[in-house]
């Protein structure tokens, strides 16, 4: 049997026949293509890049938007044998261009709307061999997608080892720069495999995915349904009111959300209309659900919240509330099968039931490491150990809490912020002296970006002036929302800013 993951695409059409397997809800409306149609996709796209020289470990990058095509490029880029790297559209050019760098990437992927930033991020790097465009656009330097597939022939399965990459996914880290989490082949079908054992899915149920194909729920939504033959109703970005209107009109019955997104939802609920009791598994994970939170939107939607716990280090899921046992408020549910999962102190040493500490996990799903990163592996994966950098609590029936996290990234809305990018820009202004990024609360997207900020001797600047500057360098959605002004930052003894007493002074200015 082959391990490439590329394989469950074929199964999915020999074991459940033809059918309705996706529909793309855009501008336009309504579309849908069968699984047999995204697999003759798949294949012709998988024999138009051997054609032009792709081989078997060869990265592709992605920078799309939620589009149709996302199913068949993921299958085709895998099935060859190649790596599939999806890029986070809204990244700016300065940042998809050091992910470009730093995996190598040789195709870039990518749509008409976003082919300016692209070719900016792309400018100087000779690994880049062409970029292949989805859309109406054409130039001698561009590869049409549509071409590409139509006059290719038809590509089977690559044979790959288990161990060898399949997907490459760059995850904010604690240094300033992103790091690529290598995800096996091996990885990704032991997450599959646990991840529908606990949630399933049966044949022609339909999934609503809102959340970006770029993010690694996004990619496993994808994956595990061709695993179990549901039908992926995929929408473009996040709508609140056409995402109450899409599960009722297609009697969706499972969907997966962020916090904000429920919160979203929440704002612009019709009592009346927006009844929710239909659905089997309305699924919150990705960032910390507030029990005000939880409570009003079980109250609202008429449904129970499943929750889940997971990084992309693992492929998706750590841990899931199971259908067959009460679900209890705060919890993320039981470790998944097959997952190792201990709570540990500073010194690695396992803490008593009901103590907090950090969340460490061991198992087949974990990553094999962070590409071009040893001393960033060593840091996280240690004897086979993954420190998730989260803290918790196990109760005594085994289920997990989440109590905080010992790293700084910053959860904004279910994704990832890095600290450090914003500390640098700010670092860099003149009137600056120290800075330090931060979490701040936030009801709509849980966590905000918030600064705290000493001003050198002589030097003034206001809070408008930091955040404008920031906004010219800097994505708005990591540009912090508050800058707080400090005589000092509390340190330790030895120097080291003390992030966890910034929030503490921060949060109680923000309640006074």
């Amino acid at each position: 049997m082959s391990n490439n993951i590329g394989r469950w695409l074929d199964d999915n059409v020999r074991k459940y026949g033809e059918y309705r397997q996706f529909i793309f809800l855009g501008p336009e409306g309504e579309k849908s293509w069968t699984n047999k149609q995204i697999l003759d996709h798949a294949r012709a796209l998988a024999a138009g890049l051997r054609g032009a020289g792709i081989k078997k470990g060869d990265i592709i990058g992605s920078v799309i938007s939620n589009i149709p095509e996302i199913p068949e490029i993921m299958n085709g880029v895998n099935r060859m044998g190649a790596v599939y790297l999806p890029i986070i559209y809204m990244l700016t050019p300065a940042e998809i261009h050091y992910i470009l760098e730093d995996s190598a990437c040789k195709v870039v992927i990518t749509e008409d709307v976003l082919l300016p930033k692209v070719r900016e991020a792309a400018a100087g790097l000779k690994t880049i061999e062409r970029i292949i465009l989805i859309g109406k656009e054409t130039a001698p330097d561009i590869v049409p997608y549509s071409g590409l597939i139509k006059k290719a022939g038809n590509a089977d399965i690559t044979d790959v080892d288990k161990d060898d990459m399949a997907i490459l996914m760059y995850t904010s880290g604690t240094t300033g720069f992103p790091k690529g989490v290598m995800l096996t082949h091996y990885n990704l079908e032991s997450q599959m495999k646990t991840g529908t054992s606990v949630w399933g899915g049966n044949h022609l149920e339909p999934l609503l995915t809102t959340i970006p194909m770029n993010h690694i729920y996004g990619v496993l939504s994808c994956l595990e349904g061709y695993f179990s033959g549901f039908v992926n109703v995929l929408m473009p970005p996040f709508d609140p009111r056409k995402v109450l209107d899409a599960l009722k009109e297609y009697q969706v019955k499972a969907i997966p959300v962020v916090p904000t997104m429920l919160i979203f939802m929440m704002m612009v609920a019709d009592p009346e209309k927006d009844d929710l009791s239909f659905i089997d598994l309305l699924i919150c994970s990705g960032g910390p659900l507030s029990m005000e939170t939880l409570k009003q939107s079980e109250a609202v939607f008429h449904k129970q919240i499943t929750q889940g716990y997971g990084c992309t280090e693992v492929g998706g899921s750590i841990a899931r509330q199971r259908r067959d046992w009460p679900r209890k408020p705060g919890s993320v549910g039981f470790p998944m099968p097959g997952l190792a999962l201990k709570i540990v102190d500073d010194d690695d040493k396992e803490v008593p039931r009901g103590s907090d500490g950090e969340i460490i996990c061991k198992g087949p799903v974990v990553t094999r490491g962070y590409l071009n990163k040893p001393k960033e592996t060593a840091e996280s994966i240690k004897n086979g150990w993954l420190h998730t950098g989260d803290l918790g609590r196990i109760d005594e029936d085994g289920e997990l809490y989440i109590t905080g996290r010992k790293k700084d990234l910053i959860i904004k809305g279910g994704e990832n912020i890095d600290p450090g990018v914003a500390e640098g820009w700010l670092f860099k202004h003149p009137a600056v002296l120290e800075c330090a990024v931060i979490a701040i609360p936030d009801a709509t997207y849980g966590e905000n970006v918030g600064a705290a900020v000493v001003l050198k001797p002589g030097q003034q600047a206001t809070e408008e002036e930091l955040i404008k500057y920031l906004g010219e360098h800097l994505h708005h959605f990591v540009v912090p929302a508050r800058i707080f002004f400090m005589p000092s930052l509390p340190k330790t003894g030895l120097g080291k800013i003390l992030k966890r007493e910034i929030r503490r002074i921060i949060k109680e200015q923000m309640q006074a």
